[in-house]
């Protein structure tokens, strides 16, 4: 009957918020089985677009994790149906989780899993000990209208709260399949949350005038240098433009008269600047307090999980009594962070259609690997170039010495380039349709920040029968290099600027390595140049002893949509050789004073060489 689960909790949450009536619950979990037709809301009264707009709630309530409480859920639409307005609904379940979780309004006190002693409605509460998935608990609390609450134990809870003349009840349906197995969507305990607007608002009024002033204006020029974010307030997504503005208007007022949704704006800002996450892993996704505490105490149990002794205690066990609230959570994650980098590299998952990233870590000791230089790259080399590489380790010495070899036999350091990334582009332990290369020309590296666009040298592999007509792409292929070659070279030069003394214009904030899908869904270039599926790797770059971060990277393309031809993550671990390749080999240009030819450092006619 149910395309799935999810069109459950949106009916259970269209009930709770007076948008359906609860009969259409009974109807449709005593209908057909789920899954033989898709649901009709039409068939039950509800109005589509209203249906529509509750699909998008859920999905928004799922960021990041792709599952949610169900109690908050439960919370947010029962304050839909007292007012529809969305950020009132945040607020107001926001208020009410606190005082679930104090203990000091009508629900089961969560900490000692056992049913607190006042004003449940009709002396009843649904308990579940599974949040994010026990359906059979919400849809029982909406058709019962009464308050549903996530405990740790619910047959305890049943039990202590029969003891107090409660009726506190649970589903009664069996766990779904690997329910034990799944971790709860704290991975722990969770902390107290009621505090946590309150304890922002003072520790923002706390800060001197001026340090507050600096700090927002940080906000403004971080925000402006990184790529797309978006957050939902309402049910209409702020981006970066939307962001600084709403900082703006924060700097001309005291902290008292900031909107609630632009202190909790803020103050995920201000655990940014702390922590150093990646501020995107919370786009698409609604704004509040218990999400920021929720992300962070999430990241910060990942992170210590990753630790060979772990940390003393549990990193968010005094979340709920520490008087720094969500600020002290994120500086403790920013020292969390330090340790797991120095263990792993962080990387994201990117969709380009809906700008949601997901970090994950890779082991240093696999994706840093200097890695054996295959023969098949050797042979192709000696063929092309006229030199042999002499060693097939990879490090930086064969690749300086390799150079030289080649500068003998009447090569360059652009042919060295120009061919790895031919063999790349036809690599068959690793197929892409485009390998792309891009490097310092070699001059202003002493000040890369005064650096133009012609100051870049950017290379393009298209795999051996490449057509771009078969992938529907209009752009032949001088055109798509063209178009490639200009916003590597623009990337790069706005990257430069954050070694700017005094910027000429705002920076681009430095990449992570990535993997990427429907890199063109919302990007113009990308999809003049059929970037599709994409792995980014970052090189740094030394001259004279100074590694630049941003001014170098390799990027991987494959043209077809299907599921099986996505990047994964070891794809990364196995592409990473291509930027040790191409560092190696740019370090030993500019060691000698050599630069990269002045034809790939503009729009191009032709791709000779």
């Amino acid at each position: 009957m149910l395309t799935d689960d999810g069109d459950l909790v949106v009916v259970a949450g269209m009930v709770a918020a007076g948008k359906a009536d609860a009969t259409v619950l009974d109807a449709l979990t005593a209908d057909t089985p789920r899954g033989q037709r898709p649901f009709e809301p039409g068939r039950f009264g509800i109005p589509p677009e209203e249906f529509s707009r509750f699909q998008r709630l859920w999905y928004h309530f799922k960021v990041p994790y792709a599952r949610a409480s169900l109690v908050w859920w439960h919370l947010f639409c029962l304050a839909l149906r007292h007012d529809d307005r969305v950020d009132r609904a945040l607020l107001r379940m926001t208020e009410r989780l606190g005082a679930l979780a104090d203990g000091t309004g009508a629900a089961l006190p969560r900490a000692a899993g056992a049913p607190g002693p006042a004003g449940v409605p009709g002396g009843t509460v649904v308990v579940t000990d599974d949040e994010s998935a026990d359906l059979g608990a919400l849809t029982a609390a909406v058709r019962l209208g009464v308050p549903l609450l996530a405990v740790a134990d619910a047959a305890a809870a049943r039990e202590a709260g029969r003891a107090r003349g409660l009726d506190v009840r649970t589903a009664g349906a069996p766990a779904a399949p690997g329910a034990a197995d799944r971790p709860g969507l704290w991975l722990g305990p969770p902390p107290a949350l009621g505090h946590l607007p309150r304890t922002a608002a003072l520790a923002w009024a706390g800060l001197p005038a001026g340090e507050r002033d600096e700090l927002l204006a940080t906000f403004e020029r971080r925000v402006s240098s990184i790529e797309r974010v978006r957050f939902l307030a309402d049910e209409t997504a702020v981006d970066n433009r939307g962001v600084v503005a709403l900082v703006a208007e924060c700097r001309k007022a005291p902290v008292e008269d900031w909107p609630d949704t632009s202190l909790v704006l803020m103050t995920l800002l201000w655990c940014w600047q702390e922590a150093g996450f990646v501020l995107q892993e919370l786009n698409q996704s609604f704004l509040s307090f218990p999400a920021l505490a929720l992300f962070l105490v999430r990241k910060s149990r990942e992170y210590a999980a990753r630790l060979p002794d772990g940390v003393p205690g549990d990193p968010a066990a005094d979340a709920g009594r520490d008087p720094e609230g969500v600020v002290g959570l994120a500086r403790g994650l920013a020292r969390l962070r330090t340790a797991v980098e120095e263990r792993y590299e962080r990387c994201l998952h990117f969709d380009g259609s809906n700008w949601e990233r997901r970090e994950f870590l890779l082991p240093l000791s696999e994706y840093r690997r200097v890695r054996p230089v295959p023969e098949e790259l050797c042979a192709h080399l000696h063929d092309r170039i006229g030199a042999e590489l002499p060693g097939r380790s990879g490090n930086p010495a064969e690749w300086d010495r390799f150079l030289e070899l080649a500068l003998e036999a009447g090569s360059s350091p652009t042919r060295v380039i120009q061919e790895i990334a031919h063999w790349a582009a036809d690599a068959e332990d690793l197929p892409v349709d485009l390998a792309i290369f891009t490097v310092p020309h070699g001059r202003k590296l002493d000040q890369p920040w005064t650096m133009e666009f012609t100051d870049l040298f950017c290379y393009t592999g298209f795999r051996t029968g490449f057509r771009p007509e078969d992938f529907g792409i209009a752009a032949n292929r001088v055109v798509m290099y063209n178009v490639i070659a200009q916003r590597m070279r623009y990337n790069a030069v706005k990257k430069a600027q954050n070694y700017a003394p005094v910027m000429r214009f705002p920076p681009q904030g430095f990449n992570l390595p990535d993997i990427a899908v429907a890199e063109d869904a919302n990007h113009g270039g990308h999809t003049a140049a059929g970037i599709r599926l994409a792995c980014r790797l970052p090189i740094t770059v030394t001259r004279a002893g100074t590694d630049w971060n941003g001014l170098a990277d390799v990027r991987l393309n494959r043209s077809a949509y299907h599921r099986d031809n996505r990047f994964l993550p070891r794809d990364m671990i196995l592409g990473h050789r291509y930027t040790q390749w191409a560092k190696g080999v740019a370090d030993a240009t500019y060691r000698r004073g050599l630069h990269f030819e002045e034809k790939w450092t503009d729009k191009v006619k032709d791709l000779d060489i």
